[in-house]
């Protein structure tokens, strides 16, 4: 049976990751942000005098330490752990009332944040440490729940705090909580029930 979600891996979307940080670097430092970042990051990002003298170095840089077998194993492994439970997720937002695309694609990283997501189709996954591996389902389902609600949740104008209490009501009080039942709420979340309502079927609610 196909896959809906594509594991993949690129030398030049890593690098690109990379320089993506380059702008929200000062922020992750501010806020204490859990990113993981190349040895050379941080003094690179000291030492460049403009972002083009830092994507050269970089890309000199990140090119030393590169290997496409590192990436090619942590995608056979999170591939397999997510094959076990992907129809059933899948199942479980349609009967929520959330339209599904036929394909997604996720991008697995050695670096940045431990999941993000673009609209319409691709999430990237930090498979970094032991603890990345072991929550990669979990954060998968968090980064394809934002694309499958983002419309719906800019159409109701909700803030990020607000957006991201959606997200966690659904592994709350929805069917996924049968696939994570060790699901934490975000502290930096705001759950509203009458909001999640809005987003979902409420038949499938669940107390």
């Amino acid at each position: 049976m196909t896959m809906r979600l594509s594991f993949l891996s690129s030398k030049q979307r890593e690098i690109q990751r990379l320089l993506n940080v380059h702008s929200e670097y000062q922020w992750f430092l501010d806020n204490d942000f859990p990113v993981v970042l190349p040895k050379f990051y941080e003094k690179l990002y000291q030492e460049s005098k403009n972002k083009k003298d830092f994507k050269t170095e970089l890309e000199k840089e990140f090119n030393k330490i590169y290997k496409k077998e590192d990436y090619s194993k942590k995608v056979k492994v999170v591939k397999n752990n997510w094959n076990e439970i992907e129809t059933d997720f899948f199942n479980i937002l349609e009967d929520c009332n959330r339209k599904i695309r036929d394909e997604y694609s996720c991008y697995i990283s050695l670096y940045g944040p431990e999941g993000q997501f673009k609209y319409p189709d691709i999430i990237d996954l930090r498979i970094s440490k032991q603890l990345d591996t072991h929550r990669a389902n979990e954060t998968i389902a968090h980064e394809l729940i934002h694309l499958v609600i983002l419309r719906k949740t800019e159409k109701l104008g909700l803030d990020y705090k607000q957006t991201e209490g959606v997200v966690d009501l659904f592994f709350k009080k929805t069917g996924l909580k049968k696939l994570f039942p060790d699901y934490k709420l975000q502290n930096i979340a705001n759950h509203s029930e009458k909001i999640f309502k809005k987003i979902i079927d409420k038949n499938q609610f669940m107390n």
